[in-house]
Parts: structure tokens; sequence; C-alpha cells
């Protein structure tokens, strides 16, 4: 099964997308994985990037192909089932499924895939999709039935990355339950780092609100979302080395509140994290995103160019790399 990881936080324009983005073709490239991208920001910039890679537009995909298309598709299919019918593994659609299976687009980078997300759809973005949702907690189980159904494909995905956007709602919180593990991109700025915190605690407290709805908590959660994600590590982006010692002082003082409030964190080898000596845990990873903006140099392009243009930018080797020996690691250790 392929391991599911999201990029989250409540503040806007951290790197998120260029991120989910970077992180999976380097994996692609440079580390033979194969990669499937998911866009779930309502502002479509993780599709357009991968849509730059095949050079068309997004409002050139078909409706029918487009993540919006099948996530209202996969809940209104699954919200005709009872929780017995869900429970009794008789609530298949091999319809929906095929689908599904002709929305994954490929990038011209090999084994790197894409469902795109449409922005030009009246009534259809994803925001309004989330509203139907909320209306109905049952309507979840179709959002775990995608990535179920993803699984199950013979085209077999190493990892599925996912961008959310910062605003939440309850098609993001399902994706919370359904992923294995998440990332929280930030700026070492007070207004960015501010809301790591808050932001894991809000992923906590979905997990304890779905637990005890009477409509699908319970045994039925456990058995379509499994167990809760885990937090891999905070990834500071745009590091500026002209203000590290403040950015230091910023991140010490995130760690010492992420300590303070228990959160848990993925058992990560102590080499990929940074050496916070008074602290008992580190949240947050070595690797730093240097703010490398250059758009004049051919030979040094820098990290937002080459995103635009769906290329990778060596600046996200070493973080991909450490967070593969983690990811590896654990797995090991679990078996």
């Amino acid at each position: 099964m392929g391991k599911k990881i999201f990029f989250g936080n409540h503040k806007g324009g951290v790197g998120k997308t260029t991120s989910v983005f970077q992180i999976g073709i380097n994996m692609v490239k440079n580390h033979n994985k194969k990669v499937l991208l998911l866009d779930l920001d309502s502002q479509g910039s993780l599709s357009k990037i991968c849509a730059k890679s095949l050079d068309i537009s997004l409002e050139n995909i078909s409706l029918e192909y487009s993540l919006n298309y099948l996530i209202e598709l996969y809940i209104l299919a699954y919200r005709r089932y009872s929780k017995l019918d869900i429970l009794k593994n008789k609530s298949e659609d091999k319809e929906v499924s095929n689908i599904l299976k002709k929305s994954i687009l490929k990038t011209k980078t090999k084994n790197l895939c894409f469902i795109p997300t449409k922005i030009d759809i009246v009534n259809g973005r994803l925001n309004d999709i989330a509203e139907q949702i909320s209306r109905f907690s049952m309507s979840m189980v179709g959002i775990a039935k995608i990535f179920d159904d993803i699984d199950k494909m013979e085209e077999h995905f190493d990892y599925i990355l996912i961008d959310c956007p910062p605003g939440i709602n309850t098609l993001i919180q399902s994706v919370f339950l359904k992923s294995d593990y998440y990332i929280i991109p930030t700026i070492a700025d007070d207004i960015s780092s501010s809301g790591v915190t808050d932001f894991v605690k809000l992923v906590e407290r979905t997990i304890l609100q779905y637990t005890y709805d009477s409509n699908i908590g319970g045994i039925l959660l456990e058995k379509i979302f499994g167990k809760s994600p885990t937090l891999l590590g905070v990834l500071e982006t745009k590091h500026n080395l002209m203000s590290s010692k403040n950015t230091d002082n910023l991140l010490i003082a995130l760690n010492q509140q992420l300590c303070s409030n228990n959160i848990n964190i993925n058992k990560n080898p102590k080499e990929f994290m940074v050496d916070f000596q008074k602290s008992p845990k580190s949240y947050v990873f070595k690797s730093k995103i240097r703010d490398l903006n250059n758009m004049t140099d051919k030979n040094n392009y820098g990290i937002p160019y080459m995103t635009s243009l769906a290329q990778s930018h060596q600046e996200y080797d070493e973080i991909t790399k450490h967070l593969l020996n983690i990811l590896e690691k654990t797995q090991n250790e679990k078996h």
C-alpha cells in the first residue's frame, strides 16, 4: 500500500505546494519511487504545475478526469450504503473505481502522476463539495474509498503526497483521517510558526471528533480510516541565512511549545532532526529549504521558477533523502 502523506499549515504562502511537488519529483527522479500527487487546495496551484509539464492548461482537461468530479462521484456512490454494508465489505463499486483509473494523469516525468483539480466549475469547486460532505458525515466514507481504490490498482504508487489548503473543512478532515503521516512546512517567522501547534492540535481533535460521531465513529471509523496520522516533522522553508540567529530562536520556541503540549511525533533518527539540547524531543527537520528566488541566471534558477516549469530543484535533494530514510526505517521497525 502506498504511504499517504499530507502537507498542511494554517498559514498560506509557506511553501506547501512547492514542497509537495519538489519532494514528489525528487522521489521519482533520484530514488526510483512512483508517486501520485493530489491537489486539495481550491486554488489548484499544484494542478497547474503538473499540467504545465504536459503543456496543457487546466481549462482544457475534461471535467470527468478531475478530482472535483471524482470526489463528488464517490461521496454520492457510497452515501447509499449502510454501515452494515460497509462493515460486511458489501460496498464495492467497480464502475466508479474504473473512472478513478482514467483520471490519473502521467506527467512528462516518468512515474510522477497526478489527478487534476479544476478551479473553473460553478458550485463545483472543492470548497463547495466539502459543504456537501459536512451535511452527511457518512459521505466521508467515499473519500476513504478513493484511497482504497488507488491502493488496489495494478499501477502501484509508493507514495501519495497531498497538498492541503490553509483552511480546514470536512473534506480536508477526511484526508487527515485517511493519511499515514503529515509534514508541516513553515517559515520561521512569528506569524507562520505560531500556528504550527494549533494545526497539530486540530489534526488530533479531528480524530476525537469523528471517533465519537454517532454516524461514523467507533468500529466503522477504525475499519475505514485506520490509525491516526503521525507527524513526521516541521520543515523550515524560505530560510534566510542573514537572519538565521533570529529564526533559530523562533524554532527553539516552537519546539518547546510542541514538547510542552506532548505532541506525538514519529521516532525519527536523531541525525535528521535539529539538536535542541534542552528539549526531550525534536520536531524540526535539520534540512532547511533556503529562500532561492533567482529568475535571471539560467545556471542557477531559484525554487519558484523551477517549480513553475514543473522541474526539480536540487535544494530539495537532502530533505527528500532524509524523509525516505525515515519512512523506510519506520516500515522496517514495524515489520
